[in-house]
Protein backbone atom coordinates (compact mmCIF):
# COMPACT_ATOMS: atom_id res chain seq x y z
CA UNK A 1 0.00 0.00 0.00
CA UNK A 2 1.35 3.39 -0.99
CA UNK A 3 0.54 6.54 0.83
CA UNK A 4 0.81 9.70 -1.20
CA UNK A 5 0.74 13.15 0.19
CA UNK A 6 -1.05 15.75 -1.80
CA UNK A 7 0.14 18.85 0.01
CA UNK A 8 0.99 22.13 -1.54
CA UNK A 9 3.30 24.80 -0.15
CA UNK A 10 0.29 26.73 1.12
CA UNK A 11 -0.84 23.81 3.25
CA UNK A 12 2.59 23.28 4.82
CA UNK A 13 3.20 26.87 5.83
CA UNK A 14 1.88 28.55 8.89
CA UNK A 15 -1.18 30.65 8.09
CA UNK A 16 0.06 34.19 7.50
CA UNK A 17 3.66 33.07 6.97
CA UNK A 18 3.99 35.48 4.04
CA UNK A 19 3.21 38.36 6.38
CA UNK A 20 5.79 37.15 8.90
CA UNK A 21 8.37 36.92 6.11
CA UNK A 22 7.44 40.45 5.01
CA UNK A 23 7.79 41.78 8.56
CA UNK A 24 11.19 40.11 8.88
CA UNK A 25 12.23 41.70 5.59
CA UNK A 26 11.02 45.12 6.78
CA UNK A 27 13.02 44.80 10.00
CA UNK A 28 16.15 43.78 8.08
CA UNK A 29 15.77 46.76 5.72
CA UNK A 30 15.33 49.11 8.70
CA UNK A 31 18.41 47.74 10.48
CA UNK A 32 20.52 47.91 7.31
CA UNK A 33 19.37 51.48 6.59
CA UNK A 34 20.18 52.62 10.14
CA UNK A 35 23.55 50.88 10.04
CA UNK A 36 24.44 52.43 6.69
CA UNK A 37 23.55 55.88 8.02
CA UNK A 38 25.65 55.36 11.13
CA UNK A 39 28.65 54.06 9.21
CA UNK A 40 28.65 55.99 5.94
CA UNK A 41 27.08 59.36 6.74
CA UNK A 42 30.16 60.90 8.29
CA UNK A 43 31.98 63.99 7.24
CA UNK A 44 34.43 66.30 8.89
CA UNK A 45 36.42 69.41 8.19
CA UNK A 46 38.99 71.18 10.31
CA UNK A 47 41.35 74.10 9.90
CA UNK A 48 43.18 76.87 11.67
CA UNK A 49 42.84 80.53 10.75
CA UNK A 50 46.48 81.53 10.89
CA UNK A 51 49.73 79.85 11.72
CA UNK A 52 53.05 79.95 13.53
CA UNK A 53 56.07 82.09 12.68
CA UNK A 54 59.61 80.74 12.59
CA UNK A 55 60.38 82.42 15.93
CA UNK A 56 57.44 80.74 17.69
CA UNK A 57 54.94 83.62 17.43
CA UNK A 58 51.52 83.48 15.83
CA UNK A 59 50.15 84.69 12.52
CA UNK A 60 46.53 85.77 12.03
CA UNK A 61 44.35 84.78 9.04
CA UNK A 62 45.83 87.67 7.00
CA UNK A 63 49.42 86.50 7.62
CA UNK A 64 50.23 89.35 10.02
CA UNK A 65 52.09 88.65 13.28
CA UNK A 66 49.89 88.66 16.38
CA UNK A 67 50.27 87.99 20.10
CA UNK A 68 47.07 85.94 20.39
CA UNK A 69 46.78 82.38 19.19
CA UNK A 70 44.59 82.03 16.09
CA UNK A 71 41.38 80.03 16.35
CA UNK A 72 41.21 76.45 15.11
CA UNK A 73 38.06 74.47 14.66
CA UNK A 74 36.48 71.33 13.41
CA UNK A 75 33.05 70.40 12.12
CA UNK A 76 31.79 66.82 12.15
CA UNK A 77 28.59 65.75 10.42
CA UNK A 78 26.53 62.69 11.32
CA UNK A 79 22.96 61.51 10.91
CA UNK A 80 20.47 63.19 13.21
CA UNK A 81 19.03 60.85 15.86
CA UNK A 82 15.57 61.89 14.63
CA UNK A 83 16.22 59.90 11.44
CA UNK A 84 16.72 56.73 13.49
CA UNK A 85 13.55 57.52 15.46
CA UNK A 86 11.68 58.03 12.16
CA UNK A 87 12.84 54.63 10.88
CA UNK A 88 11.65 52.99 14.09
CA UNK A 89 8.32 54.81 13.92
CA UNK A 90 7.82 53.72 10.32
CA UNK A 91 8.24 50.08 11.36
CA UNK A 92 5.96 50.37 14.40
CA UNK A 93 3.29 52.35 12.55
CA UNK A 94 3.24 49.88 9.65
CA UNK A 95 2.80 46.95 12.04
CA UNK A 96 0.03 48.83 13.85
CA UNK A 97 -1.62 49.60 10.53
CA UNK A 98 -1.45 45.92 9.53
CA UNK A 99 -3.19 44.93 12.74
CA UNK A 100 -5.87 47.59 12.35
CA UNK A 101 -6.60 47.78 8.63
CA UNK A 102 -5.24 44.80 6.73
CA UNK A 103 -8.01 42.32 6.07
CA UNK A 104 -6.08 40.19 3.57
CA UNK A 105 -2.51 39.00 3.23
CA UNK A 106 -2.13 41.11 0.08
CA UNK A 107 -3.17 44.24 1.96
CA UNK A 108 -0.67 43.48 4.73
CA UNK A 109 2.12 42.90 2.21
CA UNK A 110 1.25 46.15 0.45
CA UNK A 111 1.60 48.04 3.76
CA UNK A 112 4.95 46.35 4.39
CA UNK A 113 6.22 47.19 0.90
CA UNK A 114 5.15 50.83 1.26
CA UNK A 115 6.92 51.07 4.62
CA UNK A 116 10.07 49.57 3.12
CA UNK A 117 10.01 52.14 0.29
CA UNK A 118 9.55 55.00 2.77
CA UNK A 119 12.61 53.77 4.70
CA UNK A 120 14.67 53.57 1.51
CA UNK A 121 13.61 57.05 0.36
CA UNK A 122 14.26 58.54 3.83
CA UNK A 123 17.73 56.97 3.88
CA UNK A 124 18.61 58.22 0.39
CA UNK A 125 17.34 61.75 1.13
CA UNK A 126 19.35 61.78 4.37
CA UNK A 127 22.52 60.80 2.49
CA UNK A 128 22.01 63.45 -0.20
CA UNK A 129 21.15 66.24 2.25
CA UNK A 130 23.98 65.27 4.61
CA UNK A 131 26.66 65.16 1.93
CA UNK A 132 25.34 68.36 0.40
CA UNK A 133 25.54 70.08 3.79
CA UNK A 134 29.13 69.00 4.49
CA UNK A 135 30.17 70.21 1.04
CA UNK A 136 28.72 73.70 1.62
CA UNK A 137 30.81 74.48 4.70
CA UNK A 138 32.91 77.59 4.21
CA UNK A 139 35.24 78.70 6.97
CA UNK A 140 37.45 81.74 6.51
CA UNK A 141 37.82 82.51 10.17
CA UNK A 142 36.58 80.42 13.10
CA UNK A 143 35.24 83.50 14.83
CA UNK A 144 32.60 83.69 12.07
CA UNK A 145 31.63 80.81 9.86
CA UNK A 146 28.56 79.70 7.94
CA UNK A 147 27.06 76.35 7.20
CA UNK A 148 23.81 74.90 5.94
CA UNK A 149 22.11 73.19 8.87
CA UNK A 150 20.33 70.16 7.41
CA UNK A 151 17.72 69.65 10.14
CA UNK A 152 16.19 67.05 10.62
CA UNK A 153 18.38 64.86 8.43
CA UNK A 154 21.87 65.47 9.81
CA UNK A 155 23.55 67.24 12.66
CA UNK A 156 26.85 69.05 13.05
CA UNK A 157 29.23 68.96 15.99
CA UNK A 158 31.30 72.18 15.99
CA UNK A 159 34.34 72.64 18.19
CA UNK A 160 36.67 75.67 18.29
CA UNK A 161 39.82 76.26 20.30
CA UNK A 162 42.93 78.44 20.19
CA UNK A 163 45.84 77.04 18.19
CA UNK A 164 47.94 74.74 20.35
CA UNK A 165 45.27 74.34 23.06
CA UNK A 166 44.30 70.78 22.13
CA UNK A 167 47.04 69.53 19.92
Amino acid sequence: MTITRNETDENTLLPGAAVVVGIRSLLIWAIVAATMLAVFLRGSMSSCSGGVTGSGGFLDADGQPTDTAPMCGSVTLSANPLVYVAIGLIVVMSLTRILGRADTIDAALRIINNARMVIVVLTLVTFVVGYGAIMTIRVDDWSSYSLLYPFPFATFDIATHPMGATG
